[in-house]
This record gives C-alpha cells, structure tokens and sequence, in this order.
C-alpha cells in the first residue's frame, strides 16, 4: 500500500509540473520573436521545474545542454547552470551525520571539512577538505550522495521502464527497444548511487589511461570509500566551458580551443574503440582544463559514477566493426552486421534497412555528413525503426556519448570531422589487439616501436578509401 501511495503521488508531482510546462515550453519558442521576455521567464520556469523533478530528468537536461543543434540557444543557456550547479538545500548538520556514520564521531580528527561546497549535481554533493594521515596533509573532494535520493530516483526509474514497456508496444517504437534501453538506464542510475562503484570505475580509468599524460582522473582514498561518501584527491582546474566561449580571433586562443576539442575526442574515441570502458557522463561540468607551466593543456574528467561497455569481447568487437564499416563507406556491411548482432529482426525488412544505410552513406560522400557523427547515429536509428530492426541497445548508449562530446568538441572547433579523428585510434585499437597489447600507447614512436608494422599497414591499406574521403 506503501509502495502505491508513492507512485500516486510522483504521478500527481509529473501532472503538476509537466502540464504547465508542455503548454509554456512550445509557447515560448513561437513567441520568441514577439515577446522575449516571456520566452526567457518560461524558460527559467522549465528549468525551475525540471530541477523539482530530481534526478533523472536533470541528467536528461544535461544532455539537452550539450545539443544547440536541437533545442532553442536560449533554453540552452538555462539548462547550462544545471551542469555542474544544481540546487540542494539541507544543513551541513546532515553533511557532518552523514560523515560520522560513514568514519566514525572521530572522523573531524582526521578530515577537515569546508562546509561550502564546491559543486552539485542531481545525485551528489562535492566539499572540499583536507585528510591529515601519517604527518601528510592532502587535498581532497568529498563527495556524498544527497539525502533520500535513493528511493526518489527508484521510484522514477521504475516509471520510465514501465514506460519504455508501454513504447515498445506501439509496432512504429517496438524494435528500438526502448524497454530494455531504459532498463539498462535505470541500473545504471543506481549505480550512480553507491559510490563504491564510482571508485571502481576511477581506478579502472586511471589504469587505463595511465599512458595518456594529458588525461587525468581524482584518485580515491582508500580507508574512505563507502556506499554514501567517497574521499578522493582534489582535481583543481578550469570548467571547459570557459574555453568553449573563448574567441577565435586570437590565434593562441584558436590553437588552444582546437588542441582541447581533439583531446576531447581522442579519450571519448579510446574509451569507445579500444577500452571497451566509456564514461556515461561527459557533459561539460565534468571536464576540467589545467594548463601546464609549458603551455599544454591536460583534461581533468570528473563523476565517473556512470560508465558503458559492452557486455563480452565478442560485442565489443561488433561495435568496432561497425564503426570500422562506416568509415570505410562500407554502408551494407555496416548495416548487416547491426542486424547480424541484433534481437528479433523481421527478416523481410532487414534488405530495405541495408539499403537504407548505404544510401546515407552514399549521401554523406557528397555533402560531407561525417562532420556530425551524433546526427548521422540519429538517422540510422530512424532508419531502425521504419524497416522494424532491433538495435543493440549498446548503440544507443555509444551514441549518447558521442552526441555529449560531439557538442562539446563542436564549441570548441566548429569545423571538427570527428570521424577522421576516429581513424588513427581505431587503426591503434584494431593493430595492438592483433598483437595482444593492452596498452594504447601515447605517442606514434612508442606505437610504432611496440606494434608490427605490417599490420599497421595492412589496415592503413584496407582504409586507404576512407583517408582520401575525409581529407
């Protein structure tokens, strides 16, 4: 009975705030012209909402944040704030509980807190402190999920599979699969919940980013990792967004905006081509800049609470293949192996969602479709749904990502072709797993000195079509 009375009333809460919102939002986007004012009240009132909603609908925004391609630039300054500043209110008498549970009524002994807090998102909230251990005094980020989240993003999630069931229903929706992809969606926002498994995923990034100087992840603190509150080393750094808005008239700001966007690019490129291991969560609040003495930048990713991978070698294999395919401009194959590797196809409709493919391939030749990858994603899943193939929902969640990082890099370098920035990685990934390396080396000479050579060659060969293309 419990349990009902809850959902009956986070229905009642979607119908208060959703209802004023579908009217407002369409509202204000045809009035822009007219009455600007309104358009940016019933804006803030959108953004108020959502951050009433919780959790999931603020990652939801998060994501919107990063696509001025799709949404209105002025909702895409208001969502912005919810990237890295998301209103909490509750007593930092709660904060210092929770730290006594969690460490014991001694904890202050060793951990000095800063009871402002540095930045909140929709799960947790970061403080700044200082662990004295051994006559050692570190820097740290002490992050603490927020109070009752828990059973609010529970409830949620449970809505919106029982809604992606509901979708998967309707014969147009069915084979994308929406049920399964909002369920996976689900775990993985309680996953988000037990910080134990954000410092898991830390280390692991750590490892295998160990070779890529310019890539650095907060390193936790062992002794001070629990379910509700993890201690790791404080990353300090300039938001990316600073360098989003930099002008381009001066050179130096031009070279450094290109040399962030393709750093950008080649870690989301790795976590997806060669680590099989892809940080869920990269919107711009998760990203900061530390410029060395020497002048170069290095990427500071943050809340690893959120990850992708695909579920065996033999998957992620799939997945590289895939993408391999594309930028060959090898649409058929592309698309027959989506379908090989997908559940349930209708078999009559699996030549037309092939040709489908190739013909955007064939298009993209022309009118140099590669430049915006997250869009082309975006169309094949149209094409999905219109000739009835279930996709892997893996396809989806790779396509979040690089949708994220697309936005990102695109701020940065209008005139970025991230497929041509794919190249190189997976010619990395595809030659080091034939020769068993597990590591992704930082630079060409180490690559070279550490890969046979010949196969190198025989898949620069193979993609020789692809280079002359993107140029």
């Amino acid at each position: 009975m419990e349990s009902t009375l809850r959902y009956i009333k986070r229905f009642i809460t979607y119908a208060i705030y959703g209802i004023p919102v579908a009217l407002i939002g369409p509202s204000a986007y045809l009035l822009s012209g007219i009455a600007p004012g309104a358009e940016l009240w019933a804006w803030d009132y959108v953004v108020w909402t959502i951050e009433q909603l919780g959790p999931a609908f603020i990652k939801l925004a998060q994501w919107a944040s990063t696509r001025p391609d799709i949404f209105p630039d002025k909702l895409i300054d208001k969502l912005k704030r919810l990237q890295d500043n998301v209103e909490v209110h509750y007593p930092i008498e709660l904060v210092e509980k929770t730290l006594s549970d969690a460490f014991g009524a001694d904890w202050k002994d060793r951990l000095e807190l800063d009871p402002n807090p540095i930045g909140a998102g929709c799960v947790a909230q970061v403080f700044k402190g200082v662990l004295s251990e051994l006559n050692t005094k570190t820097k740290v980020a002490i992050k603490l999920i927020h109070p009752h989240v828990e059973e609010l993003v529970k409830v949620d999630m449970e809505i919106l599979t029982a809604f992606g069931k509901f979708i998967d229903k309707i014969p147009q929706f069915e084979m994308l699969s929406m049920g399964e992809v909002l369920k996976e969606w689900a775990n993985m926002m309680n996953e988000q919940l037990d910080l134990r498994k954000e410092a898991h995923n830390l280390s692991t990034f750590i490892n295998k980013f160990a070779n890529e100087k310019w890539a650095l992840f907060p390193e936790p603190v062992q002794g001070y990792i629990k379910k509700n509150v993890l201690v790791e080393t404080l990353m300090e750094g300039s938001p990316i967004e600073q360098y989003m808005k930099l002008s381009d008239f001066e050179e130096s700001s031009k070279k450094l905006k290109l040399k962030l966007s393709d750093l950008g690019c080649r870690a989301v490129l790795k976590m997806i081509f060669f680590d099989n291991f892809v940080h869920g969560d990269l919107h711009p609040g998760n990203i900061l800049v530390q410029m060395q003495p020497n002048g170069e930048p290095k990427l500071v990713f943050l809340d690893c609470g959120l990850v992708f991978h695909a579920k065996s070698e033999k998957d992620h294999q799939a997945l590289v293949d895939i993408g391999l395919s594309f930028m060959k401009h090898d649409g058929r194959k592309a698309a027959s192996l989506m379908v090989s590797n997908s559940k349930n196809t209708i078999p009559k409709n699996t030549e037309d969602f092939v040709e489908g493919v190739q013909a955007l391939v064939t298009d993209s030749e022309s009118q140099s479709y590669f430049e915006h990858l997250g869009d082309y994603v975006t169309r094949i899943c149209n094409l999905a749904r219109d000739h009835m193939v279930r996709l892997d929902p893996s396809y989806f969640h790779i396509a979040m990502v690089l949708k994220i990082q697309e936005g990102i890099s695109l701020a940065l370098d209008r005139e970025l072709d991230l497929v041509s920035k794919c190249i190189p990685i997976v010619i990395k990934s595809q030659a080091m797993r034939k020769m068993g390396r597990l590591n992704f080396f930082d630079s060409p000479e180490e690559f070279q000195k550490n890969v046979d050579s010949k196969s190198v060659d025989t898949i620069m060969q193979e993609m020789g079509r692809t280079q002359s293309k993107t140029k």
